[in-house]
């Protein structure tokens, strides 16, 4: 499994992007209401170490003339490590396990310019420039472009054109925890590998303030095969 971004997703924190009280997956729905400011956007994707999601996933897909494919299990997301960097930023290193294996790593910055996928290490690569996840500061309705190099959808390197948009804030989001007020990030775009593969890229990720990312999906065509992978939050244990 290759997700583009994540974190992403998967995307897919920090001193000074977060801190403390663990939360977990049985406490009561609730929703209450969401403002993300100055003063909480950096804890939209809060990296500090040891914070962690849970996530049921859900992955689909299905090529021309044949049956729908589709596999379900959990993910986890946790971070291992944190380094200060420039613009008063921290770059992360987020573990993806699997059924306690690690089966994954990526880098991630979160600083003074927004939040950004910095690599993934499964497949050696590097995003150029960084891609960018969240901008600071957090506008309703910003619209931003980002084109670079690195690993592609499909899980091989190429080059990548992608337009994102900032939704503003939905109230109600559905998860495995019950609903939550989160924001809305939508990212669409194009991509091509170094053999020529060309495809189309749809993600849709929803951040909530003081926890994270609470639900992702994204869809991908490309080769004839149109695929989709969902993140639904099952809990979090994020320091405050």
């Amino acid at each position: 499994m290759k997700t583009q971004s994540l974190l992403i997703i998967l995307g897919l924190t920090l001193v000074g992007c977060g801190k403390s009280d663990p939360k977990l997956a049985n406490a009561k729905p609730t929703t209450p209401v969401v403002t993300v400011t100055s003063e909480n956007q950096r804890s939209l994707f809060p990296f500090a170490v040891d914070n962690s999601w849970n996530f049921a996933i859900e992955i689909q897909s299905q090529s021309a003339g044949s049956p729908k494919n589709s596999v379900s299990g959990e993910v986890q997301y946790k971070v291992t490590k944190t380094i200060p960097v420039a613009n008063d930023g921290v770059r992360a290193t987020i573990a993806v396990m699997q059924d306690g294996k690690k089966v994954d790593e990526q880098d991630w910055i979160c600083d003074s310019k927004g939040i950004f996928q910095v690599s993934m290490k499964s497949s050696n690569s590097v995003f150029t420039p960084r891609q960018p996840v969240i901008r600071f500061p957090v506008k309703d309705q910003d619209e931003f472009r980002w084109e670079g190099t690195g690993v592609t959808p499909i899980g091989k390197p190429g080059s990548m054109k992608y337009a994102f948009k900032n939704d503003g804030i939905q109230p109600n989001v559905d998860t495995d925890m019950g609903t939550m007020g989160a924001l809305f990030m939508q990212t669409g775009g194009s991509f091509k590998t170094n053999e020529g593969v060309v495809g189309n890229l749809v993600v849709n990720s929803w951040f909530s303030p003081g926890v994270g990312l609470i639900r992702y999906r994204q869809v991908i065509s490309a080769k004839g095969v149109n695929s989709s992978i969902t993140l639904r939050l099952k809990s979090y244990n994020v320091k405050k």
